[in-house]
């Protein structure tokens, strides 16, 4: 059994923060990306897409001697239902950069926190404390602020399309704590096809020039699903909750990225919701942890 001061358990949440951390980070490398190949949001999805499949199957088939099919068929609902919210997740991260800011994009993103909290409690009673409720509370009302930004900008939307992006995210999160044994790996590859495959009819993939089809060709291929199996794989070490954590990094980073290299400098707006929202998840962070059902 272990104890307060176990080296291995302690190793593990070294492990599982350094996953998290270090998959943000990769992660955050999106929104640049996306941006400078200047395509449009459904040649950026099928392309990311189809590299992410093609990376991750050939990963699959090494590390496992199975192909996504075979995983599907052993593992069923669980990984079907995790790559499709993989699948929404990012889609609908792609096509809000193209409706609004990437400021605004990342900022609402940071909220994943707070929603993973609130979805873990309705989906698998896992409690948490009065604490948690109230940056719940703080951090809506940041992206609130975020929001009234692009009331008048027509950026509403994208607006959005980021929020369905950090819900499709934390309920994954949540569905990867209820099932620790779901194949990351396979799930990523998953929701490659199913980007693939929704994103084709409306895009015109063979009319994206080569400088994009590099740069998708490194995020699809290389660092978005390293850094998605990272954070994946983090929820084995570490509380969902916890892991959520990590995601303001992207916000930094991607922030950061946007202002230096795309001269995106973000509005007042964006600013002050985000430092609510940081302020809450700060907040809530240093809440102690109850385990609840996992169900």
């Amino acid at each position: 059994m272990t104890t307060p001061h176990d080296p291995e358990r302690h190793d593990h949440e070294r492990l599982g923060m350094a996953l998290a951390a270090g998959g943000m980070l990769l992660v955050s490398l999106d929104s640049l990306g996306f941006r400078l190949t200047e395509a449009s949001a459904w040649d950026i999805a099928f392309w990311f897409g189809a590299f992410t499949t093609a990376a991750v199957s050939i990963l699959l088939r090494i590390r496992t001697g199975r192909s996504v099919v075979d995983a599907v068929r052993e593992e069923r609902l669980p990984l079907v239902v995790s790559g499709l919210l993989q699948a929404a997740s990012t889609t609908f991260f792609i096509i809000a950069l193209e409706l609004t800011t990437v400021s605004n994009t990342v900022v609402i993103i940071a909220a994943a926190p707070v929603v993973a909290a609130l979805i873990a409690r309705v989906a698998i009673g896992e409690r948490t404390t009065l604490r948690v409720w109230s940056a719940i509370g703080v951090s809506i009302a940041g992206i609130l602020i975020v929001v009234s930004g692009s009331l008048g900008a027509g950026r509403i939307e994208g607006d959005l399309f980021a929020v369905a992006a950090i819900v499709s995210f934390a309920a994954n999160l949540t569905l990867w704590r209820k099932y620790p044994s779901v194949d990351r790996m396979a799930m990523i590859a998953l929701a490659g096809i199913v980007m693939t495959l929704v994103a084709f009819a409306p895009a015109a993939p063979f009319e994206v020039d080569s400088k994009a089809l590099w740069i998708l060709a490194f995020l699809g291929g290389v660092a978005g699903p390293a850094g998605r199996i990272a954070v994946a794989v983090s929820t084995r070490y570490l509380p969902t909750a916890q892991v959520s954590l990590f995601v303001p990094l992207e916000t930094v980073a991607a922030t950061a990225w946007a202002w230096l290299f795309l001269s995106e400098a973000p509005p007042a707006s964006t600013l002050a919701g985000g430092v609510v929202v940081l302020t809450a998840i700060a907040y809530g962070a240093t809440a102690p942890t109850h385990r609840g059902a996992t169900g």
